[in-house]
């Protein structure tokens, strides 16, 4: 009776093979994140910028309502996969959290900004965040690439403390796609060879 409750080595490996696999397709599906995020958020910080330097447009911040397509694209998404997900991993519950624990941040941030009217500080922090989600998420999904593109922001960061408001926001581009896109069009890379 002991010996059929023990398995054997052969289905030990297979145990693990098959949980290395799934940890591998959360990190791939995670690309749809990073590139929805990266490209809303990268779209909005270039149209504001635009939209300060050459235009009269009275309320230029109006474009970070593109956000609210995120947040119902991501709620979505996150519905639908745990509806279809049939083994829950501890990488893939980490990093459902942090994303949570992540859009919390993102989402009380603008109330403190706003209250205290300190939006010309908002943009180094928001790189700082980056910088710090990124190292997180490469390090526990295993994806050096992440983790040191995520690095490359702190630069980013402090060189935006140095200069003016209008161009915090190119520097925010530009760390959303060091950080966000190109990690996602890898990650998506990595997917479709997994499918194929």
């Amino acid at each position: 009776m002991e010996d059929n409750q023990k398995f054997s080595a052969e289905q030990s490996l297979q145990v693990i093979q098959s949980m290395i696999q799934k940890v591998k397709e959360e990190v791939a599906n995670n690309s749809f994140y990073f590139l929805l995020w990266g490209w809303l958020v990268f779209i909005a910080a270039v149209l504001n910028f635009v939209l300060i330097k050459f235009t009269e447009f009275s309320h230029p911040y109006l474009v970070w309502n593109l956000m609210w397509v995120g947040v119902v694209m991501s709620i979505i998404k996150g519905i639908n996969e745990s509806k279809k997900e049939k083994v829950k991993t501890y990488i893939g519950e980490t990093m459902r959290y942090f994303g949570i624990s992540t859009a919390i941040i993102y989402c009380g941030l603008p109330f403190i900004f706003g209250s205290y009217n300190l939006w010309q500080y908002s943009f180094p922090f928001y790189i700082l965040i980056y910088t710090a989600a990124c190292f997180f998420m490469g390090s526990i999904m295993q994806f050096p690439i992440l983790k040191w593109l995520g690095l490359l922001c702190l630069p980013i960061m402090i060189i935006s403390v140095f200069i003016g408001f209008e161009w915090q926001l190119l520097l925010m581009a530009l760390a959303i796609l060091i950080a966000y896109i190109i990690p996602g069009y890898i990650l998506s890379a990595r997917e479709k060879t997994k499918n194929k």
